[in-house]
């Protein structure tokens, strides 16, 4: 009998990552967080269609690390402001199995370098266990509006 150890590669996650980037998102939205969201907020968060330019933008603006299976991108997470968790998102089927985990791992050893001292993060109900067994604690629920859909989330706070 032989095993297969599937490898989790991190990479810098790029302006030309911007199309797939916004895929994992959807993926992330649209399918990991149906046990959290009816679709009605599922659908005003993705929104209609992605923008590959705001994407773009949005990422250049940040410190951000790509997770790759066998080169296959599954996961994504950004750093802004020195502290702040912005973009965190994995698909669904690499869900629970380590992606989010080396993601978040490598973004705290790069913002304790650049000397912060605590990392924030507004997350998701599908999120939040995740950033709480990663040392997170809850600060307050929030209330954000999407395309005039109200969705609830979290904002965390890590001590570094």
């Amino acid at each position: 009998m032989t095993t297969t150890k599937t490898t989790i590669d991190l990479r810098p996650l790029l302006a030309k990552d911007a199309e797939v980037a916004a895929e994992i998102f959807v993926d992330a939205v649209m399918n990991g967080t149906t046990n959290h969201y009816s679709e009605e907020e599922r659908r005003a968060w993705a929104g209609p269609r992605p923008d590959p330019e705001r994407w773009r933008d949005r990422i250049g603006g940040s410190v951000g690390l790509m997770a790759e299976r066998n080169g296959v991108p599954v996961g994504l997470m950004t750093l802004v402001a020195p502290d702040h968790i912005d973009l965190a998102f994995v698909r669904p089927s690499a869900a629970g199995s380590g992606v989010g985990t080396a993601l978040l791992e490598s973004l705290t050893m790069i913002a304790r370098a650049s000397g912060a001292t605590k990392l924030t993060a507004d997350v998701s109900k599908a999120a939040r266990p995740f950033f709480e067994r990663n040392g997170f604690e809850l600060v307050r629920e929030q209330s954000v509006v999407r395309r005039g859909v109200a969705l609830m989330n979290y904002v965390m706070r890590k001590p570094l």
